[in-house]
């Protein structure tokens, strides 16, 4: 009796023993499971012809694509035909089967439901039935398309910052750098080892204002983006500027973690702005020699002028009864030649005032403007019958009013002394909206302007006709030209020949900050 209670006992114990091993294996069991669905999406099983004998249904899950579809047939006989992968990686993994070597992270292209081809990556290990033969392959699948997908687009950003034609700094909260990009180091001479772990103030030059850094600063603390400009010192000493633009970084929590720079060396930039300034203030100064030049020789030149033109007429009243005909003819040439240079140098005068004057431009009415004009021309109107259509209600703009009127004057003048002789003159002026500007037109039924003709008509002393068929001194296109320059607005003209042209003249709405 006492052996058969021993051997109960000892039973029992077994039974316990096993039961907790039991246990054991299913807590490891479900342990390797739950590590397995972890890093992988699906299970799969091949036979000794790697043909897949099973397949999980996570696989569906994952790809929308049945099991059932993938049973029977090999790896390669499913992979997607439109994304094939290098055939000596194919040769590769079939020679890792041939061998019965495990294998890991082997990726190929498979296709979803959809038709739209999935990165796939495999790892499996050999099997063996219990007397040790090969019985195939088991492993696990997943589908790493959107991590491949992520991974390009961080290269893809990587090398488009490393890359970047603009110096890119992250600094951390404490200003300490932490990332500088291949241009940064170009732009400064410092390397990546010298720069990081140090203050942007290597780059500082004393030369930024201060109070840019307190906007920068303002601005960045209070968690928003700041664009400037910097003056700084690269490591040679050099001075450069920058275009800057800092702003703060958060994390996924919305925390502000680090600032990025993105700064653009803009030095050759501020050189050429400021030679740019050099030669406009040098060309203004010229200019203002010029005219002042222009303006003394030419009034200076119409007194010895005049005394010419006075000794001529009187030697010709002088000597007129011994002239013979010849001898006349010289004596008119001469005074009206004198004549004509006097007309030029009062033009030259006119065209040498033009902006001197220091009248503030005040509202002209347009229509008052073209009245004076008109009143002006009314003889040469009346002498060539011409008909003069002015459109009511002109805008009005800001200007000064005798430029204005002479402006006008000259083209309505031109209009009427440059007509056809079988027609009679008609001239139309007509004003119409341009947006930021109104715009004049005179047009006319002249004898019009050659295209080669139509960017010289403006130039001063430029005649287009000879002397004999219209008179002129060549000066009064070119007073338009500067007088709708000084009112802070443009010339041009459209025009056929033979059919009449059409002289456009531009003025902005707004007055112009300064005069020309």
């Amino acid at each position: 009796m006492i052996g058969n209670a021993d051997t109960l006992q000892d039973a029992l114990m077994e039974i316990h023993r096993l039961r907790a091993e039991i246990e054991l294996l299913k807590v490891s069991e479900k342990r390797h499971r739950e590590f397995s669905e972890t890093i992988a999406d699906w299970f799969w099983e091949t036979d000794t012809e790697q043909r897949f004998t099973w397949v999980s249904d996570e696989f569906q899950t994952v790809l929308g694509v049945s099991p059932q579809r993938l049973v029977g047939k090999r790896r390669w006989d499913v992979a997607s035909e439109r994304m094939e992968i290098d055939s000596q990686q194919w040769q590769a993994h079939i020679a890792d089967l041939t061998a019965r070597r495990p294998f890991r992270d082997f990726k190929y292209w498979l296709e979803d439901g959809d038709g739209r081809p999935c990165w796939i990556k495999v790892s499996g290990i050999p099997r063996f039935h219990p007397d040790g033969s090969f019985a195939g392959y088991r492993g696990t699948g997943t589908n790493i398309t959107a991590a491949v997908e992520t991974a390009h687009r961080m290269n893809m950003l990587n090398r488009a910052v490393e890359q970047s034609p603009a110096s890119i700094v992250i600094t951390d909260l404490s200003a300490h750098i932490q990332y500088v990009n291949a241009e940064f180091m170009k732009v400064t001479g410092y390397s990546a080892e010298e720069a990081i772990g140090r203050n942007p103030r290597i780059l500082k030059s004393d030369l930024t204002p201060v109070e840019t850094y307190d906007s920068m600063w303002s601005a960045l603390s209070a968690g928003e983006k700041w664009e400037g400009e910097l003056i700084n010192r690269r490591k040679n000493g050099e001075l450069y500027w920058e275009l800057a633009s800092i702003q703060p970084i958060q994390n996924v929590e919305g925390v502000v973690t680090n600032y990025l720079a993105i700064k653009t060396d803009i030095t050759q930039q501020k050189l050429n702005e400021a030679r740019l300034a050099n030669l406009v203030n040098e060309l203004h100064r010229s200019n203002q020699e010029l005219e002042q030049f222009a303006y003394v020789a030419s009034h200076d030149l119409r007194q010895p002028l005049r005394m010419i033109s006075g000794y001529l007429g009187m030697l010709f009243k002088t000597l007129g009864p011994s002239l013979n005909d010849d001898t006349r003819t010289f004596f008119g040439f001469a005074i009206e030649g004198a004549k004509r240079l006097d007309r030029m140098i009062v033009d030259l005068l006119e065209y040498s005032r033009i902006g001197r004057q220091d009248a503030p431009q005040e509202p002209m009415n347009l229509n008052e403007v073209l009245a004076d004009s008109s009143r002006h021309l009314e003889v040469a109107v009346s002498e060539l019958g011409a008909a003069v259509t002015i459109a009511p209600n002109l805008p009005t703009i800001h200007g000064d009013r005798l430029e204005l009127v002479r402006l006008f004057q000259n083209l309505i003048g031109n209009a009427i002394k440059y007509c056809a002789p079988d027609r009679m003159p008609r001239v139309e002026v007509t004003s119409s909206d341009g947006g930021t500007e109104w715009i004049l037109a005179v047009k006319d039924n002249g004898i019009g302007i050659g295209p080669d003709d139509l960017q010289r008509v403006f130039g001063i002393f430029q005649r287009l006709v000879t002397r004999d068929q219209y008179e002129g001194t060549g000066i009064g296109l070119a007073v338009c030209r500067k007088i709708a320059e000084h009112h802070g607005g443009r010339i041009w003209v459209e025009s056929k020949a033979d059919e009449g042209s059409t002289f456009f003249v531009a003025f902005p709405k707004k007055q112009p900050s300064t005069a020309a």
